[in-house]
């Protein structure tokens, strides 16, 4: 009986001996930003990657119970595709008035990708929220409008010449 336990025992190591790792593996995570994903010479097509930047625009509908948000990073923007509960915890979006909340994702880069047109894509599997987004204060240059409004002077004259000209006088 020993001999038995002993064979069945030494089977049982040899087979999760010679398993393969790869399903036991973490995939090794890439750091990288939105100008390298964008260079498409990064040679990280299909590859876990991580990169930060700035939300911005809105969400969009990506179908399938999914959306599509653009994220900022190096002023590059890379679309993102998550499922739709992942991005609902996204609140301020970067536009003129708002700075975006800052994230860090962590996805699948694809440079080319075959569901959605051909397209360079990060398809997300994780979504970190560093900061919040916030207000911008925009105070508007007077002086700007000076040149405006001096420049308008100086078309509304010439119009007028060319006016004068065009009726012979």
């Amino acid at each position: 009986m020993r001999r038995y336990a002993a064979a069945l025992l030494a089977v049982v190591v040899l087979g999760f001996v010679s398993l393969p790792v790869r399903g036991f593996a973490i995939e090794p995570v890439t750091e990288t930003t939105g100008a390298e994903l964008a260079s498409m010479t990064s040679g990280l097509d299909g590859q876990l990657v991580r990169f930060e930047g700035e939300v911005i625009s809105e969400t969009l509908d990506g179908g399938q119970g999914h959306v599509w948000v653009n994220v900022l990073s190096e002023g590059v923007a890379i679309g993102v595709w998550m499922p739709a509960d992942m991005a609902g915890e996204l609140e301020v979006f970067g536009r003129y008035s708002h700075t975006g909340d800052t994230v860090v994702v962590t996805g699948t880069l694809s440079e080319g990708c075959d569901l959605h047109g051909g397209d360079l894509d990060v398809h997300a599997e994780r979504l970190e929220l560093l900061t919040r987004g916030e207000s911008r204060e925009r105070p508007g240059d007077l002086w700007k409008l000076g040149v405006g409004l001096a420049g308008l002077a100086v078309a509304y004259a010439g119009w007028r010449r060319m006016r004068s000209i065009a009726d012979g006088g």
